[in-house]
């Protein structure tokens, strides 16, 4: 009988190395989770190593340390949202403003936007492109010449309009958007046509957050606490749920990935680690 066993053990540990799915796995793991004292952490952005992470309940803007510290406060926004940045500046879109405005920390100035909507939820830039979300205008709005503005999702068949738009992401060829309240991620070329739906067979419960890297994406899931990782075709590659609670918006940042738990007022980091045959 110990024969039989010991073979059978041999027998599945050698079928287990030969999956070509285990080979160079590499998979999203908990580092640590960083309590933000009195902030509701929404939207993240970076700039010259300095995380910055909107409070939409404190109408302000709060930069992060290295050693995970606040150390300053930008105040005065009218309930900040999903952030971004050039690099340079900061981007941030008002909800109760209906505006969108740029600022380096000093000076503040409103971008115009041409037939804006109500309720801006999301902004990303990439070189001169812009886009914005607006949650209650169930639209996104997309320019690469800061004059002429195209509207995503007006008009758009029943089953392609997008519910309250929460984030927006410019890549080289492509606009992602999180659809909120369809529970998905609408993926569009920079023409306004659909390419992909991603997230349906997962059963997202409002898609709050995204990121893209160059091979992933990133989607938070807020009211199943989790982050959900695809490819970029939409194969679900990752389910991230440990100490994520109520998750708003994800950025990757080297081999560290960063999620804000809106409703635990959290910061949780994961790393990337890889499998015991790649080390």
């Amino acid at each position: 009988m110990r024969k039989t066993v010991a073979a059978l053990f041999i027998a599945f540990s050698i079928i287990a190395c030969s999956n070509p799915k285990n080979e160079n796995k590499v998979g999203w793991q908990h580092f640590k989770t960083v309590k933000l004292e009195g902030v509701s952490p929404m939207g993240i952005a970076e700039i010259s190593n300095t995380l910055w992470v909107s409070d939409g309940v404190g109408n302000r803007i709060v930069s992060i340390a290295e050693n995970n510290d606040s150390i300053r406060i930008l105040d005065s926004f009218k309930r900040p949202m999903h952030i971004a940045t050039d690099g340079k500046y900061l981007f941030v879109p008002e909800f109760n403003a209906n505006q969108v405005r740029i600022t380096s920390g000093v000076d503040r100035s409103i971008i115009p936007v041409s037939d804006s909507l109500a309720g801006p939820s999301g902004v990303s830039v990439f070189e001169n492109q812009m886009a914005v979300s607006y949650f209650k205008g169930n639209q996104v709005v997309f320019t690469n010449d800061g004059k002429n503005w195209l509207h995503i999702g007006k008009n758009a068949a029943k089953n392609d309009a997008l519910n309250q738009p929460t984030d927006v992401q410019i890549t080289k060829d492509t606009i992602w958007v999180a659809d909120g309240y369809n529970n998905r991620v609408q993926v569009y070329d920079k023409e306004g046509k659909l390419l992909n739906t991603i997230g349906e067979k997962e059963n997202i419960n409002v898609a709050m957050g995204l990121y893209v890297s160059e091979k992933e994406l990133f989607v938070t899931d807020f009211e199943n606490n989790r982050v959900l990782v695809y490819d970029h075709k939409g194969k679900l590659i990752q389910e991230l749920s440990k100490d994520i609670n109520s998750p708003s918006d994800v950025y990757l940042r080297g081999e560290s990935l960063y999620i804000l738990n809106y409703l635990a007022s959290s910061l949780v980091i994961y790393e990337k680690e890889k499998n015991q045959e790649e080390n």
